[in-house]
């Protein structure tokens, strides 16, 4: 159990080593995955375009359409950062 509880506690230092000197973070010999740019940038321009038609509706008095497309943009918003 001490055993353990040491194998794991050196464990959590090397990943805050690994943080602190801005390198990738190894999880059991493997390279941390990174953001897909292409489709995080796509997501990004659609979560902006949506958020501008949501402006457009506030200005023409429609506050359902403005409230529906601001909600659809948070859900993207979410989407962007699991991609």
């Amino acid at each position: 159990m001490i055993d353990k509880d040491y194998q794991e506690a050196v464990k959590d230092i090397k990943k805050a080593l690994t943080v602190l000197e801005n390198k990738p973070v190894v999880l059991d010999n493997e390279e941390a995955k990174h953001p897909d740019a292409r489709w995080h940038l796509r997501i990004s321009l659609a979560k902006s375009l949506i958020r501008i038609a949501a402006g457009g509706a506030l200005i023409m008095n429609d506050l359902f359409l403005a409230g529906g497309l601001l909600v659809f943009a948070e859900v993207l918003g979410i989407a962007e950062e699991l991609v």
